[in-house]
């Protein structure tokens, strides 16, 4: 790729990052509050200023190429740096922000944490839009680092300084099944759990889970015979078969009253799973972003004030 920077319009670099996150031109032309033809012709330019085609037309939309992933990177960090630089002082105004910021959630934390964040937005911040996906476990620092990720909620820890840990909320794990099945009668013991046949979620990147973690501690094994990669589905799994399924349990809680399933016990001790909000120490003192922590700590706290409910 060649490269002059002399030559280079750095407002394209405007128009190149938000065509990698929208991947589509006319969704990048409402980011930038420009016509379609207008981001068309920029691409055209960067691309020939460049020497490198960025994106590749799909029935997808605009599929990046491995050099543009690459380029990316350094590109977000920069515009971030110019962003900082040039307007070190300024306030965030959230009802006034137009802004999007890219979250890493897995399911269960969206659907812990996005209804009631997404009530708050309209009302605080109309203009301010979530983009949420869920990443693989070992993609995580690098996004964050780079600034494709704003921010995530899991309950990974990584081993980098340049990442800030808020604890948010603490889940007891939960066994479900059917109404009816015969490992909850009388009550779900260890020696039950080890002989049924399980729904389970896969380890994510070889980081075993913290299930997985406290059953390899106990030496108890469990006979996985479904493997889902999502929480919400297991409750809808297990309430049709023999199969046994371990979620967090405010989860359970949740499903259980809306369809035949019923709650146990962890037939083992575990310790609460720890769910945290990770971010990149370069967006410790960006506004928006500490606005949007400041708001997601708050609605945490107040759910871990919520009472448990009892499963049946």
């Amino acid at each position: 790729m060649k490269l002059n920077l002399r030559h280079l319009d750095l407002n394209l670099l405007l128009v190149f990052d938000a065509l990698m996150q929208e991947q589509n031109l006319s969704r990048a032309a409402v980011r930038l509050n420009l016509s379609q033809p207008a981001v068309s012709n920029a691409l055209a330019r960067l691309r020939s200023q460049l020497d490198e085609p960025l994106f590749i037309r799909t029935a997808r939309g605009m599929q990046p190429t491995p050099r543009a992933h690459v380029l990316h990177g350094s590109v977000r960090q920069a515009l971030r740096l110019l962003q900082e630089g040039l307007d070190p002082g300024s306030e965030f105004d959230p009802a006034a922000a137009d802004q999007t910021f890219t979250l890493s959630m897995n399911d269960y934390a969206q659907a812990r944490l996005l209804p009631a964040l997404s009530r708050r937005l309209q009302s605080a911040a109309p203009k301010v839009r979530l983009a949420v996906r869920s990443d693989a476990a070992d993609s995580l620092p690098a996004w964050l680092t780079t600034g494709m990720l704003d921010l995530a909620v899991d309950y990974l820890y990584f081993d980098d300084p340049d990442l800030c840990y808020q604890p948010l909320l603490e889940e007891q794990l939960v066994v479900i099944g059917r109404i009816d099945h015969p490992a909850f009668e009388p009550q779900l013991g260890l020696k039950a759990y080890e002989q049924s046949r399980h729904v389970a979620i896969p380890d994510r990147g070889g980081r075993g889970s913290p299930l997985e973690i406290v059953l390899g501690s106990a030496k108890v094994q469990r006979h996985v015979q479904l493997f889902v990669p999502h929480y919400l589905s297991i409750p809808l799994i297990v309430a049709q078969s023999d199969l046994l399924g371990t979620v967090p349990r405010r989860l359970a809680e949740h499903f259980c009253a809306l369809m035949p399933i019923r709650i146990a016990e962890l037939p083992l001790v575990a310790p609460p799973v720890q769910v945290s909000l990770i971010w990149h120490r370069q967006q410790e003192r960006v506004p928006g972003h500490r606005w949007l922590r400041e708001e997601i700590i708050a609605l945490a706290a107040r759910f871990a004030q919520q009472p448990e409910l009892s499963g049946r």
